[in-house]
This record gives structure tokens, sequence and C-alpha cells, in this order.
């Protein structure tokens, strides 16, 4: 199969090179092209990235299109009939393109993509009860936290692709699992764009990437739509990134608090049956009322709160329009909800 590996960069030049070189130096029996997308571009950066990696195809991007508008330049300036996705703050694992395109042939055409096994970059001890509390500290579902250390330690996982509860809430699952652990029962419901394995056909038979959706949730909308045109969603296990954990944006900034509560609501306005997205709303009413009466605790900060209350219709307007132009209707979103956690 032809292969076309897509990057989204911004202002991240060290990482990228990173991730750029672990795809070069991969060997697998196919046509490999790779795709730089430089979101937020300048005439210095992309010089350098051209004449750093003179086979790779650049597409510079002068506005910062998100992840969701980079990967969908990185698809339209790319050829292959697979398309890769890996973020710029991961490195790929000896033979992560070998594996993860034998998950997929073996699936057959109506497995539309594969999700990939993100691990953690580093080393992780569990923080003993009653420690000081750190910013840096990562929490697994189970309220258990881990903290980076230079010595002893485990690896953890950060993915083996996104699992959908009904209340449409994505996590990745198997987040922050030992490596040495039982894997988790959850249903695989989709994919993390940091590491997945595409159709081009399926992709673009359903639309695409959403751009409006900026980062987060455009992952796990672009799976949902490919379950409701009847496609299935696989796995790749052995296929494997090291991912240094929201080193691009974050993990738990008001910009990622904002965009996974706006692309919540709006991703089940598009995909969702109309009672799971009644539900979602209910949902997000009761947790701005909270918020607003206990800023301390609050998810989203009151002028976060009149940012979305400001957007959303406009935004909900757009997503029940393209729910339409979709298509599908209430048996296929019922039956994609029966898969649901």
């Amino acid at each position: 199969m032809d292969v076309s590996v897509v990057i989204v960069d911004w202002h991240q030049p060290d990482l990228t090179r990173r991730a750029v070189g672990s795809v070069l130096s991969q060997r697998v029996d196919a046509s490999v092209e790779v795709v730089l997308v430089v979101n937020d571009a300048d005439d210095d950066t992309v010089r350098s990235y051209r004449e750093d990696f003179p086979a790779l195809v650049i597409v510079p991007e002068p506005t910062n299109a998100g992840f969701a508008g980079g990967v969908a330049r990185g698809l339209a300036a790319s050829s292959g009939a697979v398309v890769v996705l890996v973020n710029n703050d991961a490195v790929a694992d000896h033979g992560f393109l070998d594996r993860g395109l034998a998950a997929l042939a073996a699936g057959g055409p109506t497995t539309a993509a594969v999700a990939a096994t993100a691990v953690l970059e580093g080393r992780f001890a569990p923080v003993v009860p009653g420690a000081s509390r750190s910013d840096d500290d990562l929490v697994a579902a189970d309220g258990r936290r881990w903290r980076r250390v230079e010595t002893g330690g485990v690896t953890l996982v950060n993915g083996t692709g996104v699992v959908l509860d009904r209340s449409g809430n994505g996590r990745d699952r198997d987040w922050l699992r030992p490596v040495d652990d039982a894997p988790e029962h959850a249903p695989l419901f989709g994919f993390s764009g940091g590491a997945a394995f595409l159709r081009r056909a399926a992709v673009d038979a359903v639309g695409g990437f959403d751009e409006s959706l900026f980062m987060y949730y455009e992952d796990l909308d672009l799976a949902w739509r490919l379950r409701l045109a009847g496609y299935r969603i696989g796995a790749a296990p052995d296929a494997v990134v090291v991912h240094r954990h929201a080193a691009s944006s974050g993990s738990d900034s008001p910009l990622v608090r904002y965009q996974s509560m706006r692309n919540r609501l709006v991703v089940t306005a598009r995909d969702a049956t109309d009672r799971m997205v009644g539900r979602v709303v209910a949902r997000t009413v009761v947790r701005m009322v909270r918020d607003l009466a206990q800023p301390a605790r609050a998810q989203l900060t009151p002028g976060a709160w009149w940012r979305l209350v400001r957007e959303a219709p406009a935004a909900l307007r757009r997503a029940r329009r393209l729910r339409r132009v979709d298509g599908h209707d209430a048996q296929a979103r019922r039956r994609v909800e029966s898969l649901l956690t």
C-alpha cells in the first residue's frame, strides 16, 4: 500500500524533527511519503525544514489551523491510499509502520482505521497518598496520581485508542496503565489522532476531519461518522509510538478544558441520537451552574462559559446542518451507541 504520514507542527521544531526522523528511519515494504504541515508558518521555519528534509512534502499554513485543520491540509497534500497520523511530540518505535499497516490490511476494506498504541515518554511512580500534589502529576481514571521519576518507576500507557461513554465523554483507553498490567476491557470506539492508520477512501467518503473543531474530539468525531457509515475501527497494539504527553498543548490548560467542553457538545449534536444529545446538553448546563456557583472548583472560568454561551448557538446550528447532510437515520445512531460504555 502507498502510505502518507502526516505530521502537524506548531512552533515545536525540535520535537517535530524527532518525529520526522523516527518516521524516515522506518523500514517498510511500501512507498512512503511524509507530509509536514507547518501551522502559523514563517519563511525561515519553512526554509529550514526544506533544507533539513528535502524529501518531505512541506505544507506551510499561514494561520494556526489547529490539529484538525492541519491534518486536513496534510490529507489534501498527500497521495497515499493509507494516511498515518503521528503527533509531532511522539517518536515512532521500530516497526511502527509495518505493524500498523499489517493490522489495517488484516481488517479488510470495511476496517476504516486502526488505533496504534502510545506509551508515555519517561518513567513514572505512584504518588503516595497524602503527599503534596504537583501540577505535573498525571491522574488515572481511578484517581491514582502518577509522577515522573528519574530512577526506578514504570512505563505507562498513554492510550490504545479512544473510548466513548454515554455522556459524550471521550478518553484514552488504557490511560496510565503500567505496560505490564492486563489491558483495559472497555470496548474500543475510535482512534487517537496522535497515532493512527486511516484508509483514505473511507475518510473521504464521510467528509474528512471537521476543521471547525480546531483541536480535541476531532478524531472521535471522524471515528463516529465512520461507524455511522458502517465501517469498523480496529487496533494495532504492536504499532507503538512514545509520546511526550501534552508537550505541544499542555495537559490541563484553559484552552484544553474549553475545547473539550465545546467540542463534546458539538460532536454529539452532529453524531448522536437526540436522547444522547439532550443528556449532554443537560450535563453541560449543570456543569456551568456548578462552576459559576463554586468558582474555586470550576472547570471553566466565568469568561470561558460566557464565550461558550455566545459561540454555542452558531456551532450547534452548523452541527445539526451537517447532521442532515450526513443523512444517517435514528436506527444507525442507536446501533453505534450500542457500542458505548
